[in-house]
């Protein structure tokens, strides 16, 4: 059972990196087709990187450190989300 738990934490926590690495890939090659209507690609899926890892890094039995609460902030999709919070209370509140 032990290892069923660290086998689902280990997926869950490579799964959490391979959606961060996808975001950044996602935004150099936005980037490089910015002059080009046809090639944009524009997905964001904020949080869900972010949250894979951490459930991940919770399960296996790592010793508890407050920077991975800093996966928030690297994963690009998520620190736009965050950055974008004001800007939605404020439409709300208008």
């Amino acid at each position: 059972m032990e290892l069923l738990i660290y086998f689902l934490g280990s997926v869950s926590l490579l799964l959490g990196l391979f959606i961060i690495f996808s975001n950044y890939v996602r935004q150099i090659t936005n980037y490089r087709n910015r002059n080009n209507v046809n090639a944009k690609y524009s997905s964001m899926a904020p949080l869900v990187g972010s949250l894979f890892t951490l459930v991940g890094y919770s399960i296996l039995p790592f010793e508890f450190s407050y920077l991975i609460f800093l996966v928030f902030v690297l994963d690009p999709d998520t620190l736009l989300a965050i950055l974008s919070i004001p800007y939605l209370i404020k439409g709300l509140l208008e």
